[in-house]
């Protein structure tokens, strides 16, 4: 019988034989300390405390908190060996880490770093409300520790509480405003740009600028959040700056094309989409923003034969096939264009479904000849 509860319960049975150990140890310590003591009572006796006006009780009484205090600074000792051995886990093994971390906080309560690096731990593993737990242990053990804002601003923003994760990277940033590593701006940016505030992102990424200009990165959030605040004057001078910082990009060639397009500057789109395309001509996006620019300027042929590039570059792009549609549809062929509208419903792309619904139900194909 006990054979099988120990196959079935073997992760009980290995606590209560840790607890056990743990037990045996400590009684082992008590009566090697108690025996210490009956014996040093003895040798007492034969002592000549009394001419000091010592007694022999309060002689005994040292001993003992003595006893205690080594008592003390061994389990110290044991409780901070045992998370040294956590520590080196943590890259390794987190399971392990997290349990010796928490057999640390078992024996010591008020062991902050234990708290810290468990809630790091539960963090990579996703258990957020387990690392929340932690970091506001933290928090409240040890107030003075502002990183641990941080921590709470990347659990919060993992759980989609966005709301939190902003003011927490703000209390970092209050609390810290001559840190110059620029990410904590960076940080708090992105949700802002997450909550939709394009402003204040922008506001923090030219902070961050200003601490570390010649990040590529932090520019290029920057670029971001002007584009969709629709600051489109301010984002070509940004979209130029991260040219300067890395001219063989493609993307930020594409980037600048799309912001002219926003500005209907179709021409000047185009030249900044053949420079993308020069740069990396796999890219199907390149092809039907150019294609949309041509269209723009009424020019059905050439935006045709880039939307059937970027078609052919990415099939399943339901976009692609309903914009070719409505450029065959601008050169008269309807049941091309029909064609084209239903291949992008059946991919889930419906923004043309009402036109599709009128143009082709009365259509008789049959009659069509213009074929693709």
């Amino acid at each position: 019988m006990f054979s099988v509860f120990k196959t079935q319960n073997k992760p009980i049975c290995s606590q209560v034989f840790r607890k056990f150990r743990m037990i045996q140890k400590i009684s082992i310590q008590l009566n090697l300390y108690a025996n210490i003591i009956i014996k040093l009572s003895d040798c007492l006796t034969s002592f000549q405390y009394k001419r000091f006006g010592i007694s022999n009780q309060l002689v005994t009484l040292i001993i003992v908190l003595s006893l205690i205090n080594t008592s003390q600074a061994l389990a110290q000792d044991s409780v901070d060996k045992l998370f040294n051995r956590a520590y080196h886990y943590l890259s390794v093994d987190r399971q392990k880490a997290i349990s010796l971390l928490s057999d640390c906080i078992n024996q010591n309560a008020e062991f902050t770093d234990a708290y810290f690096h468990r809630g790091i731990a539960y963090f990579k593993e996703g258990k957020y409300d387990s690392a929340l737990h932690d970091f506001k242990t933290v928090e409240r053990q040890n107030p003075d520790r502002s990183i641990i804002w941080m921590y709470k601003g990347f659990t919060y923003r993992n759980q989609g509480n966005i709301e939190e994760a902003l003011a927490s990277f703000s209390n970092y940033i209050s609390l810290n405003p001559t840190d110059t590593s620029a990410y904590s701006y960076i940080l708090r940016g992105k949700v802002k740009y997450e909550l939709g505030d394009f402003e204040g992102a922008v506001s923090d990424y030219d902070m961050a600028m200003k601490l570390e200009p010649f990040e590529e990165k932090y520019q290029y959030y920057r670029f971001i959040a002007l584009f969709e605040a629709e600051q489109f004057k301010q984002a070509l001078e940004a979209v130029d700056r991260l040219i300067e910082i890395n001219d063989n990009f493609y993307g930020y060639y594409f980037y600048k094309g799309n912001v002219y397009l926003e500005m209907n500057d179709f021409n000047n789109a185009i030249y900044m989409y053949n420079v993308a395309i020069l740069k990396n001509y796999n890219n199907a996006d390149s092809y039907y923003k150019r294609a949309t620019a041509y269209l723009a300027l009424d020019k059905y042929g050439k935006a045709l034969e880039d939307y059937n590039t970027a078609i052919v570059l990415k099939p399943n792009d339901g976009t692609f096939y309903s914009h070719r549609g409505n450029c065959k549809f601008e050169m008269g062929k309807k049941s091309a264009a029909c064609a084209d509208w239903n291949e992008a419903g059946a991919l889930g792309y419906y923004e043309d479904f009402d036109k599709m619904k009128q143009v082709c139900e009365g259509l008789n194909s049959t009659s069509d000849s213009e074929g693709k």
